[in-house]
């Protein structure tokens, strides 16, 4: 049964592939799914990223600031 899911073939280095491959059998999983799995962890990281810098961004303008209670009240 085909797949809904999107394809990429990659290229990496031997030793990458040497460390998923290392994780994949610790996990008893395949390389695809393990790779997967950290492109997954490495988009939520750049998220993550970004919505600190725009943060700090809002944290460093001088303007007036609500509570928490301010806002639910």
């Amino acid at each position: 049964m085909p797949t809904v899911k999107k394809r990429i073939n990659l290229t990496v280095e031997d030793d990458v592939f040497e460390s998923l491959n290392k994780i994949a059998k610790k996990e008893k999983t395949s390389v695809a799914s393990i790779s997967h799995l950290l492109l997954e962890k490495a988009l939520e990281l750049q998220e993550d990223f970004y919505f600190s810098r725009v943060g700090e961004d809002r944290i460093s303008k001088k303007f007036k600031r609500l509570s928490h209670g301010d806002i639910w009240d």
